[in-house]
């Protein structure tokens, strides 16, 4: 009879478990403990009841009550390493965020008490989000913002850029982020040094030119300039070499990299056809000028936490996001995200930001006015990595943890 109880409570389990619950976590803190089975044994008794979600997860059955035979079941869990609530299912991206309403797994007072009186008095704050597991679990918007608010995110769209590179080699228009550009343009001095990947990492000897996005035949230009550097020996941030990674997918897919999100990304994360400025020679700005709304935004942080799934549809490979996020060259910076010691960050000018923390299932977006200062941006980081990120590490995963602005916030102001 144990047996055949164990197969069936399995069955339900598995079942339950393509909903996207996590069975047996009636205090949703991602794992099933003693702390759950003494809240259903109180449920139970009547000395507390369990509610929304929790109740969800604790009626493991389905049957619309928490009895004795839930207990059992979650008792076995608690007892199953091999079952717990490590991960949640990928959201589909293409659909409107869904907000989570039980906020009780949590320290909610903390963070609201966080968001009215730190973030709230911020002159240049406009729209603050936090996503855990999926779901908002707090948004607030400033100073005339609102939900629908299209702003440009700057350099974050360089993380969106580099999405797009990845993508081109998963789908094999790219043969490898180690090709020289001469194979992809044509051959001079400098192309055979350079790689795709320099571009990626802010390393191929380029300097930077300021008015390239206004500027008539900008490709052959920036082709043909004369290297300060050897390439892959020095990092410097570089607007202008960013810029050839659009080049890159016009000459791979013979699409421009609008025309080619359209087709593979914007739609997979449900951003319509957003504006995408260009240059003089009408190709999509390959370091800003993507222009978003804050939920918006941050779907690029949550695929990338999902490891490149939108639902059950993968649209960028686990290599490309395990490296994209990965120190390259240098500690602090991958393929055009940033290393800031705990998971990876986009970041834009003026203090536009995409968190990304996978440990946690956590993805926070700031939305800032472009004229914000060096230290608005350093206090705000302070606020969500010693603050709010903290908060969400509901079993201690990521305890004593080290961050590091200086080369994000000297480099982009």
């Amino acid at each position: 009879m144990r047996k055949f109880y164990h197969i069936l409570f399995f069955s339900v389990l598995l079942i339950n478990l393509g909903y996207g619950q996590c069975q047996g976590d009636t205090n949703l803190d991602n794992t099933i403990d003693e702390e759950d089975i003494l809240i259903v044994v109180i449920h139970i008794l009547g000395m507390d009841a369990v509610e929304g979600a929790g109740f969800t997860n604790g009626d493991v059955d389905g049957n619309g009550t928490i009895n004795v035979f839930d207990l059992v079941a979650i008792v076995d869990i608690s007892l199953s390493p091999e079952i717990g609530c490590d991960q949640f299912l990928p959201i589909d991206l293409s659909l409107d965020w869904q907000v989570q309403e039980d906020l009780s797994y949590f320290d909610s007072e903390a963070l609201e008490n966080i968001v009215n009186d730190e973030i709230a008095s911020f002159q240049y704050i406009r729209g603050f989000i936090v996503i855990h597991r999926g779901e908002i679990v707090s948004e607030h918007y400033y100073n005339g913002s609102s939900m629908g608010q299209v702003f440009n995110i700057w350099s974050v769209t360089k993380s969106y850029i580099s999405t797009l590179v990845g993508q081109a080699i998963d789908q094999g228009f790219i043969s490898t982020k180690f090709v020289t550009l001469d194979s992809i343009f044509y051959q001079n001095n400098y192309t055979t040094q350079v790689t795709l990947e320099h571009l990626l990492t802010m390393t191929s000897g380029w300097p930077d030119h300021v008015g390239y996005m206004y500027t008539d035949n900008i490709l052959d230009i920036l082709l043909n300039t004369n290297l300060i550097f050897e390439p892959g020996t020095q990092f410097q941030y570089n607007n202008a070499v960013c810029h050839l990674n659009s080049y890159v997918i016009k000459e791979m897919t013979s699409m421009s990299p609008k025309n080619y999100a359209m087709e593979n990304l914007f739609p997979q994360l449900g951003l319509g056809n957003p504006y995408w400025g260009v240059d003089a020679d009408g190709i999509n700005n390959g370091s800003y000028d993507l222009k978003l709304t804050l939920r918006g935004m941050v779907k690029l942080g949550q695929l990338y936490l999902q490891d490149g799934y939108s639902g059950d549809d993968q649209i960028l490979s686990s290599e490309w996001v395990a490296a994209a996020t990965s120190p390259q060259f240098n500690y602090f910076y991958a393929y055009l995200w940033w290393l800031p010691g705990v998971g990876y960050l986009a970041v834009g000018y003026g203090g536009q930001y995409i968190v990304v923390v996978p440990e946690l299932d956590l993805v926070i977006g700031i939305h800032s006015a472009t004229q914000s200062s060096g230290d608005y941006q350093d206090q705000f980081l302070d606020i969500i990595y010693g603050q709010v990120v903290p908060m969400f590490d509901l079993n201690g995963s990521i305890n004593d943890f080290e961050v590091n602005f200086e080369y994000i916030t000297s480099t982009i102001k």
